[in-house]
């Protein structure tokens, strides 16, 4: 169900606008065109967002029919611990540059669009109901480098779109100053994170809880599985993810 829209918050948006001259990270136009949405609707139209059919693991789009999940050839390849998984758009150049912006130039107010990216990807709030949202987390010299966690924004911003039922635990430390993954093949990537992660905060956490790791994209699900293992050899079951981007 659509929410109705605040009469305010056009003008709001227009004097944050105005103190933080932004432009809209697809096609580099005026942000809050409509006085609601940071980035425009019309780009927001031309990404490709996940619809239909998609593999149960990662949750790129996938032809045919969905029984009880189907699963894609780069996942059947992999041994990937986490049982569900789920993307709101397919990384191309438009959603790239929409990703970098929030990770490398700290564009969070992107992301307070996302009840209307949650009514552009069907089910995507129903998935998210009753988990404890669990951000992939940054190494401690990393964060104080770039000074926040995108994955915890957008653990955040699922949350609050979500609404109640939903909380964010950062339950999970990086313990390696591990590389960036994004110059690095499949094998590569395994081995980059192998025992980076551990958990740092066991007693917030129950056995019972639905877990869903949360990053900001899927590529090879490396970051996640080594994630998901860390919360199995504890013990707990209950483990999906979610990203925004798949690519």
């Amino acid at each position: 169900m659509t929410k109705k829209k605040k009469w305010w918050v056009p003008y709001f948006n227009r004097v944050i606008d105005f103190v933080f001259t932004s432009f809209c990270p697809i096609c580099e136009g005026k942000v809050f065109k409509d006085g609601y949405s940071y980035v425009c609707e019309e780009c927001l139209d031309t990404l490709n967002w996940v619809r239909g059919t998609r593999c149960k693991l990662c949750g790129i789009p996938m032809a045919g029919i969905d029984f009880n999940g189907i699963t894609c050839a780069n996942c059947r390849k992999e041994n990937l611990l986490f049982e569900e998984g789920r993307c709101m758009f397919v990384l191309e150049e438009k959603a790239r540059g929409l990703i970098h912006d929030i990770k490398y130039h700290g564009a969070r107010m992107i992301l307070r669009d996302m009840p209307g990216w949650m009514e552009r990807s069907h089910g995507f709030i129903e998935y998210l109901e009753g988990k404890v949202l669990v951000p992939v987390p940054l190494h401690r010299r990393k964060l104080g480098k770039r000074g926040y966690n995108q994955s915890e924004w957008i653990a955040h911003a699922f949350c609050k779109a979500v609404g109640s039922n939903v909380k964010v635990i950062n339950a999970l430390k990086r313990k390696k100053n591990t590389p960036t993954q994004t110059e690095l093949d499949r094998s590569q990537r395994k081995a980059n994170v192998k025992n980076a992660f551990a958990l740092r905060r066991k007693d917030h956490l129950s056995k019972e809880d639905n877990i869903m790791l949360i990053d900001d994209v899927f590529t090879t699900g490396a970051t996640l599985n080594a994630c998901t293992q860390v919360l199995k050899d504890d013990g707990f079951q209950k483990i999906s993810i979610a990203t925004l981007g798949h690519g």
